[in-house]
Parts: structure tokens; C-alpha cells; sequence
């Protein structure tokens, strides 16, 4: 199995388990504070995740629910495959290592950009 078939196996697994979720989150801020450290791509990738964090954090807290399990689904997969120490290119390769995770990324950003515009417009009012 490759290695997005075996991330997404696992996001489908995370997703019903409030406690995989959180450990996600966790493993997002380490990742997080990893990379802006040691990366000048990850500038890049930052807005995308942050947001993604954003819309998991908001979701496992029971604030933000209006999205459908689908998006939810690729929301962690999303963020399991950047966290992941073995993806497709590994992020310690220079200026090749983001690619792989902005790609999947940039995807599934498109794939749920009105979800994601629902989210941030109510964030702003919430």
C-alpha cells in the first residue's frame, strides 16, 4: 500500500476518535514549530495549515460543526500527510521536501474552499 493509501486509511481511523484527533493537533504544533524554524517554504504552506488546524481545533472543541464528514475526513488527511515523518519527498530534502505537502495541500484547499470559506466567515463573527 502506498503511503497516501496508508494516510488515508489512518485519517479515516482518526477521524472517529476525539482523542486521534487531539493528537493530531499535537503533533501539528510540534511539526509547526519544527519547520519555521529549519524552512524557508514553509512561509508558504503556513496560512493553509494554520487553517486547516483551525477548522480541526474548532470542530474537536464541538464550536464549528457545519462541515460534512467528507471535508472533515480530508481535513485530516490533509494535515496527517504534512505531519507525516515519511511522505513522498521528506521535508528535510532542500527546497524539495514542502512540495509533496503544499501539492496535497493546495488539493485539498481547492477541494473544500467553500467549506473553508464558510469556516473563516464564521469565525469572524463568532
Amino acid at each position: 500500500m502506498d503511503k497516501k493509501k496508508k494516510i488515508f486509511e489512518e485519517a479515516k481511523r482518526t477521524v472517529r476518535d476525539r482523542k486521534k484527533l487531539s493528537g493530531v493537533l499535537s503533533k501539528l504544533a510540534q511539526k509547526i514549530q519544527d519547520s519555521a524554524a529549519n524552512s524557508p517554504d514553509w512561509k508558504e504552506l503556513k496560512s493553509k495549515v494554520n487553517t486547516r488546524a483551525s477548522m480541526l481545533q474548532y470542530h474537536v472543541s464541538g464550536k464549528y460543526r457545519a462541515f460534512s464528514n467528507t471535508s472533515l475526513l480530508l481535513i485530516v488527511f490533509a494535515l496527517l500527510y504534512f505531519i507525516a515523518p515519511t511522505d513522498a519527498i521528506p521535508d528535510f530534502i532542500p527546497a524539495l521536501g514542502f512540495t509533496d505537502d503544499a501539492s496535497v495541500l493546495y488539493l485539498i484547499y481547492r477541494k473544500l474552499n467553500k467549506d473553508i470559506e464558510r469556516f473563516l466567515q464564521w469565525k469572524e463573527t463568532e
